[in-house]
């Protein structure tokens, strides 16, 4: 009897262990990861909302693998180095509102809608916040950004129009939002999934400009101030492109500290901050690379020029060739001291090639940089100086009589580096990657230089 007891137990431990192991089987485990933290759930009904960064790995049933499907980012957020990013999913799991929005172009007004996203600022908080000082960059898919203010985004200061494109005042504060449905739709390939939109009042609409289809990337800006050391050429026409740069990156200011290339240099040499500095000669960007004082991936060519010859414009003595310089009427040449301005060492090397340097020296009155040759010629102060094309353009005071030798003017290139103590490297690549874009270029061209090719 003992012993049929024992191997009835042991028959109905076996069924119950099978039970187990049947019941085990049929129900998926399902591991959600997220900052290195792994749990297991046993319940596949149950919903999980998933945070920002959040990836759902793959599912186990009976030794069969199968990837439970992974949405894809919607929105990505940076601030410093916290980085989120989003799905649509997760994006609406988080706290929604409601609001109408209208967009204006020129006049022409689309909508109202009725929208439904989530505000802007409840993202940044959810980043690590935002401080006055702050700003916040929106880009969309096709790379189109505007960057904001923090009094734009937590004061809501905008241009608000009424349905027939007048200005108005705000009904209410406008915020930002990052919506996803109008009108109880999700938003279409063209605007969405995600759209950053001005919410107002309904019956008033906001700038269609500041409004982002299929946006992508939210950034936390910190406002940054380059220090820019540029030769005194290029003085003109930076204060131009530097207005349009700020248009687009309201977060940077742009400091430029202009003189002769060899003082810049020595400057740098010495210490001074600066984060970007563009010559007018190469020997002065060797001279800081071979001292390790700039970072070697970022130097480039930028630009070229031309040395030229000019007289006050109503000057008498008939002066047309470099040659002329050696007649007795003319007794005041005005260059920049080849010893630290490029243009007087190019003006130097054409005395040289031409002979006639010994002839002329007595006459020279040396300029601090290329700036003061032309006041010097420009105020009738010399007979004769030597300038690049480009400030002889700037003045209509002055008159280019004749150009120099070709293979002089051949050396004369502009290369531009980041300097290896800058504190603000990224962002002075960035402005040194915007001298280069088309709106740049044409600025450049539309002062008198030449793009250099590299």
């Amino acid at each position: 009897m003992k012993n049929r007891i024992v191997k009835c137990v042991s028959a109905l431990l076996a069924t119950v262990l099978l039970l187990a192991a049947f019941v085990s089987c049929t129900q998926p485990t399902i591991t959600t990861t997220s900052s290195n933290v792994t749990t297991s759930m046993t319940n596949p009904t149950t919903r999980t909302a998933t945070a920002p960064n959040t990836t759902v790995a793959s599912t186990t049933t009976n030794s069969t693998t199968v990837t439970t499907p992974v949405t894809s980012t919607a929105l990505t957020i940076v601030n410093g180095t916290n980085t989120q990013t989003y799905t649509l999913e997760q994006l609406k799991d988080l706290q929604s509102i409601t609001g109408w929005g209208a967009k204006n172009k020129a006049g022409t007004i689309s909508g109202p809608d009725t929208y439904v996203g989530v505000r802007l600022t409840t993202l940044i908080k959810s980043s690590g916040g935002m401080t006055s000082s702050d700003f916040v960059k929106i880009t969309g898919s096709d790379g189109y950004s505007k960057t904001l203010s923090w009094t734009q985004v937590y004061q809501g200061t905008f241009n608000i129009y009424d349905l027939s494109g007048n200005s108005v005042t705000a009904g209410t504060q406008p915020f930002f939002s990052l919506v996803y449905s109008m009108d109880g739709n999700d938003l279409d390939a063209t605007t969405g999934p995600v759209e950053t939109s001005i919410m107002t009042m309904n019956g008033q609409s906001s700038d269609s400009s500041m409004w982002i289809k299929q946006t992508v990337k939210i950034e936390i800006l910190k406002a940054v101030t380059l220090n820019v050391s540029v030769a005194s050429s290029l003085s003109n026409v930076l204060k131009a492109i530097n207005a349009l740069y700020a248009k687009t990156n309201p977060n940077v200011t742009i400091s430029l500290n202009t003189g002769a290339s060899g003082t810049l240099q020595t400057q740098i040499e010495n210490g001074a901050p600066a984060d970007v500095f563009l010559s007018a000669a190469t020997a002065n960007m060797d001279a800081l690379q071979n001292e390790t004082l700039i970072t070697n991936s970022s130097r480039k060519n930028l630009l070229s020029n031309t040395l030229v010859m000019i007289v006050p414009v109503g000057s008498t003595l008939g002066l047309t060739s470099f040659n002329d310089l050696t007649l007795a009427k003319v007794t005041k040449i005005a260059i920049g001291d080849p010893k630290s301005v490029p243009a007087g060492a190019y003006a130097q090397a054409a005395f040289d090639e031409l002979g006639i340097t010994s002839q002329i020296q007595s006459k020279f009155i040396l300029g601090a940089n290329v700036t003061q040759v032309l006041t010097y010629v420009s105020g009738g102060n010399v007979d004769v100086g030597f300038v690049y094309s480009t400030d002889a353009l700037s003045s209509t005071q002055v008159k280019v009589v004749a150009n120099a030798p070709a293979d002089v003017n051949a050396q004369i290139v502009y290369p531009e580096a980041v300097l290896k103590a800058s504190t603000h490297s990224t962002a002075a690549q960035a402005y040194l990657d915007f001298l280069s874009s088309d709106q740049a270029k044409a600025l450049f061209i539309q002062y008198g230089f030449i793009m250099a090719s590299n």
